[in-house]
């Protein structure tokens, strides 16, 4: 309960700091108003689709009485939806203060205040004074929330495919953070190149939020290949016939081979681990079958005589969960390093801001950064007007001396 009212009192916060700071009237900005503009882009879509579907649930578990299954539907689009997803994927439009790019940042303003509100309402039976003193910080043309009606979900704004094709880049953002930890790589560090492997059918799905999904990845260039098998040699040599960075892994299944191998089983395990993996899998595919000579001994073993895999090439790292493999390119140039070494100190530096109690909107005047070595320098030179923007300065000093500092280590 707490991460959930935590949660949502922040985000309160948010848009309060925010939406004051751009004037944006919550009157007069409505979603319609969005739509007609044609404003909307596709998480805009993804997250209203997903508060229809919250509101129906929790209108229906409320009137069976499934109370529980209400507050966990408030608490899933809250937080994996709302926190996680929607307000980090469009905190930068909010900070581009851009005067022809307004407009977007008013709508998405309408899209968090609709969500607050109607959140607001939905949470109420659970938490009736923090959800009052909430709703009043930001929605003040009512006395109280209870003059609010009980929303309803607006059929015109559920949009299943967007969710599906939504729902497909958020599992395949996530295998690839599990490939990027087991090659220790940080979500925010940028990498070359991502391939995505997803199931027959679904690369249309993917590539409408392709922009989206690079970003997610924080990749320079992403592949989305299809694979119709998800086992075996089938799915070995198609991997290998879409180009993709695989290895051939060959074992045998001992269980099996038993009866075919009998007292030249040590031997046949001997041959085997000094035969190429590669001729043994293009004998299967064509055969059916792979023989081995043993002492002038003839043993042939199918298809069903081996475990037939892939690993991947040296520069690269993957993770595949069900159906889905996320491989990342490992190698990092100068330019991504030092795209990295500016995500790294944006970071902190947001952090020291916070530490020092400023408001998210202010711009203050000058960021410090001291003593960093002459190459970290270099790769900086011509970025410093990328990093200002995101930590919300007016110019970034890399200097040797400052009045007060924050010692941090820097890994970009």
């Amino acid at each position: 309960p707490y991460q959930i009212l935590s949660t949502l009192f922040h985000i309160h916060l948010y848009f309060k700091q925010n939406s004051e700071y751009d004037k944006f009237d919550i009157n007069k900005t409505t979603i319609d108003w969005a739509k007609n503009k044609g404003l909307l882009d596709h998480v805009d879509i993804w997250l209203l689709s997903k508060l229809q579907k919250t509101i129906q649930m929790c209108t229906e578990s409320n009137k069976n009485c499934k109370f529980h299954e209400s507050a966990k539907a408030i608490e899933d689009f809250l937080i994996n939806s709302l926190s996680q997803i929607y307000i980090p994927m469009t905190k930068q439009q909010l900070w581009d203060d851009d005067e022809t790019k307004k407009d977007k940042r008013h709508a998405i303003y309408a899209i968090l205040a609709n969500a607050l509100k109607n959140l607001d309402v939905l949470i109420h039976p659970f938490s009736p004074f923090t959800s009052e003193y909430l709703y009043q910080t930001i929605f003040e043309h009512k006395k109280s929330i209870l003059l609010e009606l009980w929303p309803k979900p607006v059929s015109s704004l559920i949009n299943e495919s967007i969710e599906e094709s939504f729902d497909l880049m958020i599992d395949a953002v996530s295998v690839s953070a599990a490939a990027r930890m087991k090659a220790k790589l940080k979500r925010r560090w940028p990498l070359n190149q991502a391939i995505i492997c997803v199931e027959k059918g679904e690369r249309k799905k993917i590539e409408l939020l392709s922009d989206l999904l690079r970003s997610q990845l924080n990749v320079e260039e992403c592949k989305i290949i299809e694979l119709e098998n998800h086992v075996g040699i089938a799915e070995l040599l198609e991997m290998k016939k879409a180009g993709l960075p695989v290895i051939t892994k060959v074992e045998l299944e001992r269980k099996g081979i038993g009866p075919k191998a009998k007292q030249h089983m040590g031997k046949l395990l001997e041959i085997f681990a000094s035969t190429d993996p590669e001729e043994i899998v293009q004998n299967l595919d064509k055969n059916g079958s792979f023989t081995f000579d043993v002492d002038g001994n003839k043993i042939s073993l199918d298809n069903d005589d081996f475990i037939v895999d892939f690993d991947i090439q040296e520069g690269f790292a993957y993770s595949k969960r069900n159906n889905l493999i996320g491989i990342i390119s490992t190698t990092r140039n100068e330019e991504l390093m030092a795209k990295g070494l500016v995500k790294d100190l944006a970071r902190r530096l947001q952090s020291l801001r916070k530490e020092r109690g400023y408001n998210p909107t202010d711009i203050l005047n000058t960021a410090s950064v001291l003593e960093l070595d002459q190459e970290s320098l270099d790769m900086l030179k011509d970025k410093t007007k990328e990093l200002a923007f995101l930590v919300r300065v007016k110019q970034v000093n890399f200097t040797h001396t400052c009045k007060e500092y924050k010692d941090d280590d820097i890994d970009g």
